[in-house]
C-alpha cells in the first residue's frame, strides 16, 4: 500500500481548508497576570558543553490548570556563527481546533540593547504533520518566524501562550513535562498552578529537583526548578522504551480504573449494525456456521486486509474511535477505528471481546507511568474464542496461520477496556517466528561460474513480515535490491533464473529461493597459482548492532528473533578440514557454530538468538569483545582449492616424489648391506636339529607378502602425490594436514621396503631374522599411533577403519614379538648366517661331501 504525494496534498488541502475554513492566525496580546514571578539568573555553562552555537539561558514553562493556559519564555544566547544557523527561528507547534496560540513578546538583544522584532506578518503558519509518512493526520500546525539580521553575540528572548485542552479528556488534567533538553540550560523553571481542591499525581523521572509547593488564594503551585541543566545526548541504537531525559508525569486520574472508565466511555462497541457491515456480518455468519474460530479468523482477516490503516486524528479523535460503520464504510482507519471495528464484528459474531490500550514503545515498561491518558500510543484487541484468550493487532496485515494461531507483537502490558479492569494486564509473549537461510555454492571446476543459490525459509511473524515487504516493493525491485546486495561481496556475479516464492498461508510457512552465477568467488595467486576463496556469515553479522566507544546507554537487540543459517560449499576432491565448534551464551543472547564435511560438502552452520531486548550498559564492553572475537574467528572462513584440471604446468608434487624415490633407493641400499654384513664367529653346518619353514611361519610369510601389497595399494589408491591433495583443502591447518600426507606416503614406502627385507630373510632362513622381524612389528605399531594421533588432532575424529588398524597393528606386536623371542622353533629355523657355507638339502651325505 503507498501512500501517494498527491493524495498527502489532497489531505492536507482539506484539513487546512474545508476543516477549519481559514488558516489558523497568531495572536498578540500582553503577557498573563496569573504568572509567578522567578528570580533573575545569569550564570552562562562552561563552553565545552556547548555543541551547536548556542544554548538557553532560560526556558520558562508555567501552566495554569485552571485557566487551560501554558505560558513558555525562552531565551537562546548566541555564541557562534554555528549557533545563527540553528538558532535563528522560531516554530511553535499547536492544534486550532481546540487551541489558540498568543505571542507577547520577541525581542532580540544586541549590545543590552533590545530590539523588538514582534510583528504578525512575519509570521508563516504551516501544516504540521510530522506523522504524515505513517499514515496519521493529527491537524496541528506551525507558526513559523524567520528572524533576519541575527549575529554571533545576540541574545533572542521570545514568550508565548498556548490556551486550551483537549475536550476528550473532559477536564482532567494530564502532562509530561520535560525538564532537560538536547541543547544546555541555564536555567530552567517549570511551575504547575491549580485550584487547591484539585488532586494532582506526580511522578518523576531521571533526577527531577523535588519541587517547592505552596499555596494562595485557593491556588497551588509546584515549581521545579534547575540550574546549569546539561544538555541529553541520545544513542540511535538505544531502546525505544529507554529515556535519560529528566521529566514530570502529572496525571489526574487517581488509578487505572478511572482510566479504563474514560477511554471506554468515548470507545464503545456498535450494537445492532446496519448498513454495509452489517451485511459483511452476516455473510462471515453464514460462511462459519457454528465454527467461531473461523468466523474471528475471517473477522480477523476482513479488518486487516479490507480496511486500510490512514488517521485522521484532529480534535477529540486523537483518543476517539470513529464508528465502526463509518470506517467499514470509509475501508480506512487508525489502530483505534480498526480496533473497535473488529471488536465491534466479534461481539455480533457472539465473541467476547474489548480494546485494549498499549505503549508500542514502551512495551511492558509502561508500567512505570502513573495512571494517566497519556501513558499509551496504540490500541490492539483481546478476544475469547472457545475458552482461549487471543491477542490480535488489527494494523497488521498479511498475517498467515489459521484460526486463532496468529502471531501477536511483544507489548508485554495492556490496559483492557472492560467492565472490573483496574490494571495494567500482562501480555502473554506470542511465540515468535524464525529465519532459516542456506547458501550453497556448487564449483564445477576452476574455471566456470560457480553456482551460487539462497534458499531462505521465513515461519510465524517473519513470515508475515517477509510477505508485507515483498507485496509492496514488486518482485522487479525485490530482485534488483536482492543482486546488488550480492554484488556488494562479488563483482562478477548475476542471476542465473528468477526468484521463486512459496507461500504456505495457512502453515505460515515462506520460502524464497534465489540462484546466481558468480564468476570471481576464486582469487588466484599469480605465484603459487593457488585458487583461495572466502566466506563470511554475513547474515549473522548483519543482526549486531554497532556499538562505538562513546555509547553509555543501553542497545536495543531486536527481539525476539531466531535464526539459524548455513554455507555449504560443494568441491570437487572433498575436503580436510580441522572440524570446529563455537559457542558463545550470554544472558541476552546465544550464538553457536559447526564447522564439518560430509564427502565433497563443506558446512559451517551457524544459529543465533537475541533472548532480550537490549544489551545492559555494564555489558557493553562484553557485548564489544564478543562481536570482534566472531568476527575475527568464527564468521569467517577460508580455504585454498587446486582443481585437477588447473592450467598449472604439472599435477604431480614433484618434491614429494623426489623424496619418495630418494627414501627408497636408500632404503634398498641399506637393506642389501645389512643382509650382506657377515655373521662372525658362527659356523652353519647341517645337523639333525635343523628345521625347515612351517607352521605358523608359513603365515608370517603371508603376512609379510599382504603387508607390501597393502602399502603399495595405500600409495596407489590415495592422491599423496597430487597436487591438488597438497593443496586442495582449508588454509586453515594446511601445515599438520601436509605433514600428514609427508607421513602416510613415506610410511607406506619404509613399510613396504621393511617387509621385503623380513620376507627376504625369511625365506633364507637368515639367523638375523627375528631381531628385525621384532621391529617390523614395533616400527609398525608407532607408525600407526603416529598416524592415529596427528589425523585426530587434526580432524577431531577418524574413521572406524583407522581405528581398527591401529588397535590390529598392536594385538600383532603382542602375539609376534614374544613368539619370535622366545619359540624354540625360530631359534631352530634362523640359523643361516652370512656369508651361507656350501650345504644342501638332499641328506647328511651331501653335506658331508661338501665338506
Amino acid at each position: 500500500m503507498r501512500f501517494t504525494f498527491s493524495l498527502c496534498l489532497v489531505v492536507v488541502f482539506w484539513c487546512s481548508g474545508a476543516a477549519f475554513g481559514d488558516t489558523p492566525s497568531v495572536h498578540i496580546s500582553t503577557r498573563p497576570t496569573w504568572l509567578n514571578t522567578l528570580k533573575p539568573y545569569n550564570q552562562k555553562p562552561s563552553s565545552r558543553t556547548i555543541e551547536r552555537g548556542f544554548y538557553y539561558a532560560l526556558i520558562e514553562e508555567q501552566v495554569q490548570v485552571e485557566k487551560q493556559a501554558d505560558y513558555n519564555h525562552i531565551i537562546r544566547e548566541i555564541v557562534s556563527e554555528t549557533g545563527i544557523q540553528n538558532a535563528s527561528q522560531i516554530s511553535v507547534s499547536f492544534d486550532p481546533a481546540y487551541e489558540r496560540l498568543d505571542f507577547h513578546d520577541i525581542t532580540v538583544w544586541r549590545d543590552g540593547k533590545p530590539l523588538n522584532r514582534l510583528k504578525t506578518t512575519a509570521f508563516k503558519v504551516l501544516a504540521d504533520e510530522k506523522d504524515l509518512s505513517n499514515f496519521i493526520y493529527q491537524g496541528s500546525f506551525s507558526a513559523l518566524y524567520i528572524l533576519d539580521d541575527i549575529r554571533k553575540g545576540d541574545r533572542i528572548e521570545y514568550s508565548y501562550t498556548i490556551t486550551g485542552r483537549n475536550p476528550i479528556l473532559n477536564g482532567k488534567f494530564c502532562a509530561n513535562m520535560y525538564l532537560q533538553w538536547y541543547t544546555p540550560i541555564a536555567h530552567h523553571y517549570t511551575a504547575i498552578i491549580a485550584s487547591s481542591q484539585r488532586k494532582l499525581n506526580f511522578k518523576t523521572f531521571n533526577n527531577v529537583p523535588k519541587p517547592t509547593i505552596s499555596e494562595a488564594n485557593g491556588l497551588k503551585s509546584y515549581v521545579y526548578e534547575g540550574f546549569q541543566v546539561p544538555p541529553a545526548h541520545d544513542d540511535d541504537s538505544e531502546p525505544s522504551w529507554y529515556n535519560e531525559r529528566g521529566f514530570i508525569q502529572v496525571s489526574e486520574f487517581a488509578n487505572w480504573a478511572e482510566v479504563v472508565n474514560w477511554a471506554s466511555s468515548i470507545n464503545q462497541p456498535s450494537l445492532n449494525i446496519k448498513g454495509e457491515l452489517g451485511g459483511q456480518i452476516a455473510k462471515l455468519k453464514k460462511d462459519a456456521g457454528n465454527d467461531k474460530e473461523k468466523y474471528f479468523r475471517a473477522a480477523v482477516r476482513t479488518v486487516q486486509q479490507e480496511v486500510r490503516y490512514m488517521g485522521i486524528e484532529i480534535g477529540e479523535y486523537s483518543h476517539r474511535a470513529n464508528n465502526p460503520e463509518k470506517v467499514f464504510k470509509q475501508r480506512y482507519g487508525d489502530c483505534k477505528d480498526k480496533s473497535l471495528l473488529l471488536v465491534s464484528m466479534l461481539k455480533a459474531g457472539g465473541i467476547d471481546a474489548s480494546m485494549v490500550l498499549v505503549n508500542a514503545d514502551m512495551n511492558e515498561h509502561v508500567e512505570q507511568y502513573i495512571p494517566t491518558a497519556y501513558a499509551f500510543n496504540h490500541a490492539v484487541v483481546t478476544a475469547n474464542v472457545n475458552g482461549k484468550q487471543v491477542w490480535v493487532d488489527a494494523t497488521m496485515d498479511n498475517q498467515g496461520g489459521e484460526g486463532t494461531d496468529i502471531y501477536f507483537p511483544r507489548y508485554g502490558k495492556g490496559l483492557v477496556l472492560k467492565t472490573g479492569s483496574d490494571a495494567l494486564t500482562t501480555i502473554p509473549p506470542s511465540k515468535g517466528g524464525k529465519v532459516t537461510g542456506e547458501d550453497i555454492y556448487t564449483v564445477k571446476d576452476g574455471k566456470s561460474p560457480v553456482l551460487f543459490t539462497v534458499k531462505t525459509i521465513y515461519t510465524g511473524d517473519e513470515a508475515d513480515y517477509m510477505r508485507g515487504k515483498l507485496e509492496s516493493s514488486g518482485m522487479a525491485e525485490t530482485e534488483k535490491s536482492y543482486l546488488d546486495y550480492y554484488a556488494k561481496i562479488y563483482n562478477k556475479i548475476e542471476t542465473k533464473d528468477s526468484i521463486t516464492v512459496t507461500d504456505d498461508l495457512k502453515a505460515n510457512k515462506l520460502i524464497i529461493i534465489e540462484t546466481y552465477k558468480v564468476g570471481d568467488f576464486f582469487k588466484k595467486d599469480s605465484t603459487s597459482n593457488k585458487l583461495t576463496a572466502d566466506l563470511f556469515a554475513n547474515s549473522i553479522y548483519n543482526q549486531f548492532p554497532t556499538i562505538t566507544g562513546r555509547i553509555k546507554t543501553p542497545v536495543a537487540l531486536t527481539y525476539p528473533y531466531d535464526a539459524a543459517y548455513s554455507i555449504k560449499v560443494v568441491l570437487p576432491g572433498g575436503w580436510n578440514i580441522n572440524e570446529d565448534h563455537d559457542a558463545i551464551n550470554r544472558d541476552y543472547y546465544r550464538y553457536e557454530s559447526d564447522f564439518t564435511t560430509a564427502g565433497d560438502t563443506l558446512l559451517l552452520n551457524y544459529k543465533l538468538s537475541f533472548l532480550k531486548d537490549n544489551v545492559p550498559v555494564n555489558k557493553l564492553d562484553e557485548f564489544k569483545a564478543d562481536i570482534k572475537k566472531l568476527n575475527d574467528t568464527s564468521l569467517g572462513y577460508s580455504f585454498s582449492y587446486t582443481p585437477p584440471d588447473s592450467d598449472r604446468p604439472s599435477t604431480i608434487n614433484s618434491f614429494l616424489v623426489l623424496i619418495a624415490f630418494l627414501l627408497t633407493v636408500g632404503l634398498i641400499v641399506l637393506g642389501v648391506w645389512l643382509y650382506q654384513r657377515e655373521t662372525p664367529g658362527i659356523v652353519f653346518a647341517y645337523g639333525s636339529t635343523f628345521v625347515p619353514l612351517g607352521g605358523w611361519l608359513i603365515v608370517i610369510a603371508i603376512f609379510l607378502g599382504g603387508m607390501v601389497i597393502s602399502a603399495i595399494w595405500g600409495l596407489s589408491s590415495r592422491s599423496y602425490f597430487e597436487l591438488s591433495s597438497w593443496n586442495s583443502h582449508a588454509v586453515k591447518n594446511i601445515m599438520e594436514h601436509r605433514f600428514l600426507i609427508v607421513l602416510e606416503s613415506l610410511g607406506n614406502i619404509a613399510m613396504a621396503c621393511y617387509a621385503v627385507f623380513c620376507l627376504a630373510l625369511l625365506l633364507n632362513r637368515r639367523d638375523i631374522l627375528p631381531q628385525y622381524i621384532i621391529g617390523f612389528f614395533v616400527f609398525r605399531a608407532l607408525v600407526a599411533i603416529t598416524d592415529y594421533y596427528i589425523a585426530y588432532n587434526l580432524y577431531g575424529t577418524v574413521s572406524d577403519t583407522a581405528m581398527q588398524a591401529l588397535a590390529g597393528s598392536f594385538i600383532v606386536a603382542a602375539i609376534c614379538v614374544p613368539y619370535f623371542k622366545r619359540s624354540s622353533r625360530v631359534q631352530e629355523t634362523f640359523i643361516v648366517p652370512h656369508p651361507p657355507y656350501n650345504y644342501s638339502y638332499e641328506g647328511p651325505g651331501v653335506a658331508e661331501e661338501s665338506a
